[in-house]
């Protein structure tokens, strides 16, 4: 039988009338993982993995959605590359797709940057955890973001106090993001900002030499929390780019049964 004879034969119930009165705001799937290629500034791509959450307003008369056709619509948009740029794109194909008044996404995924060792040149990549929430409505797109980048602290006070060495060790630090364009954002940019606001850098490969150079450079610029944060803020203010932002930086403490954190938010206004 022709499929077209047999949609059409089938009853749809998501488009039943529903009596309740109850609009809902976003209806729609979660967990969805797919590949995609994202596109950066230079125009270089990357493939990865996304874990999406899409979804759809609808109307207090409309019993369901049709979320056949966000997987749909996704897996079309997946099949070529795309920047950041053109998200507002997919979203308002979402809108129109299941004549909906608001679109939301949340792409969580991996991107990787390169993060050569200092002394050596030794090629790595370096993880960095990004989630872009995303809405559309009545043609107004806005976005946040977020990163999670590797980072190291050594501790001021243990420099200060003990006769030789001083506690060091990994940091998590978060930033949230909106920049004026209302955009999402690829790490590239902020990767050097981390690096220069922490003790040190993380090297995904370090030879001995490198390993040298890396310890005692974090040796010679101790930083808590609180300096990691500050430093960040700092260097955020000069991009002059940003509506809102938000950083957080978390040392995985080496000496202590606890993580220590700093956290500073600021809204420019704009």
């Amino acid at each position: 039988m022709n499929t077209n004879i047999l949609a059409a034969s089938l009853p749809d119930v998501a488009m039943e009338i529903d009596q309740r009165g109850i609009a809902l705001p976003s209806v729609g799937i979660r967990g969805f993982r797919l590949p995609m290629q994202m596109k950066n500034e230079s125009g270089a791509i990357q493939p990865v993995v996304v874990e999406a959450e899409v979804g759809v307003s609808i109307t207090a008369e409309q019993r369901g959605a049709h979320m056949s056709r966000l997987v749909e619509t996704l897996y079309e948009w997946a099949s070529a590359p795309h920047s950041p740029q053109e998200t507002p794109e997919l979203l308002s194909q979402l809108v129109d797709r299941l004549q909906s008044d608001q679109a939301n996404l949340r792409l969580k995924f991996l991107y990787f940057l390169s993060q050569p060792a200092p002394v050596t040149g030794v090629p790595g990549l370096l993880e960095i955890e990004v989630d872009w929430q995303c809405r559309y409505e009545k043609g107004r797109f806005e976005s946040s973001t977020r990163f999670l980048f590797p980072g190291m602290t050594l501790c001021p006070c243990s420099k200060a106090i003990s006769e030789y060495g001083a506690h060091n060790q990994r940091a998590h630090v978060r930033l949230w993001l909106q920049p004026d364009d209302r955009l999402p954002q690829l790490p590239e940019a902020y990767l050097p900002m981390v690096n220069e606001s922490c003790s040190m850098g993380i090297y995904p490969v370090l030879k001995r030499q490198d390993e040298k150079y890396v310890t005692e450079r974090a040796y010679e610029n101790p930083r808590f929390v609180e300096d990691v944060a500050r430093e960040l803020t700092l260097r955020l203010r000069e991009s002059n780019r940003l509506q809102w932002f938000r950083v957080e930086c978390e040392s995985i403490e080496s000496i202590h049964n606890h993580n220590a954190f700093a956290a500073y938010e600021e809204r420019t206004g704009k």
